[in-house]
């Protein structure tokens, strides 16, 4: 049965495929969110050749880096430098990322962010504000437990947006309502479409000032 369904799923992908749509296991980052978007984004993940090939078919700018640490944990899998994306990210050195997290990112700036932007803000978003994406340690700096998807470089901590008029919005202003509430909500809740692991200010203290977003195994949008 299971086998079955899974068989009818791969056959409404390819019988709903637009003309020109990338097949499974490829990804066209230019291509607005589909049904599967996530899946051809995730599918990137264990397959580096494809990832790099799917940066190379966009507008990102970047470049091919070495892990930093020889930790096997914290040993990221394709990593890349982002030098330019649809949106600049604030720091003094470009993002390193996985090289999945960059193509997730590339499409979230664009298909995400900029339409909450317009809809909520009258105004583009320039800047993503961030504490980072590689930080060789454990969930929540733990001593024991699984290490952290930014141990990897697989993450990313965002927290606000630098617009194009001057305003900074900052994920603090969750709850303040209003527009810039708005748009932080519309945020968090279409970049599950895209990312495997979403955590903002509903999930616990730790994350009232950040959107944590990565591309790990584990899925969960809070």
């Amino acid at each position: 049965m299971f086998a079955f369904l899974g068989v009818l799923a791969v056959f409404y992908y390819v019988e709903s495929m637009p003309d020109g749509a990338k097949a499974w296991g490829e990804a066209d980052l230019e291509e607005p969110i589909r049904l599967f978007t996530s899946q051809q984004i995730r599918a990137l993940r264990d397959n580096p050749q494809a990832c790099f090939a799917a940066l190379d078919g966009s507008n990102m700018s970047f470049a091919q880096v070495e892990p930093q640490s020889a930790t096997p944990q914290c040993r990221w899998q394709a990593g890349v430098s982002i030098s330019g994306s649809n949106l600049d990210y604030a720091d003094p050195q470009p993002p390193v990322a996985s090289c999945a997290l960059a193509a997730a990112l590339y499409v979230w700036e664009r298909e995400i962010v900029a339409p909450a932007a317009a809809r909520h803000l009258d105004s583009e978003v320039s800047e993503v504000l961030h504490y980072g994406t590689y930080n060789c340690r454990r969930v929540n700096s733990s001593q024991a437990g699984r290490w952290s998807q930014h141990a990897g470089a697989n993450a990313i901590d965002v927290s606000g947006f630098r617009l194009a008029d001057g305003r900074v919005i900052s994920v603090r202003d969750w709850d303040d309502g209003g527009a810039e509430a708005e748009f932080l909500v519309e945020i968090r809740d279409r970049s599950c479409a895209i990312f495997t692991g979403v955590l903002g200010p509903d999930y616990n203290a730790a994350h009232a000032d950040h959107f944590h977003l990565d591309m790990g195994p584990w899925e969960i949008c809070s």
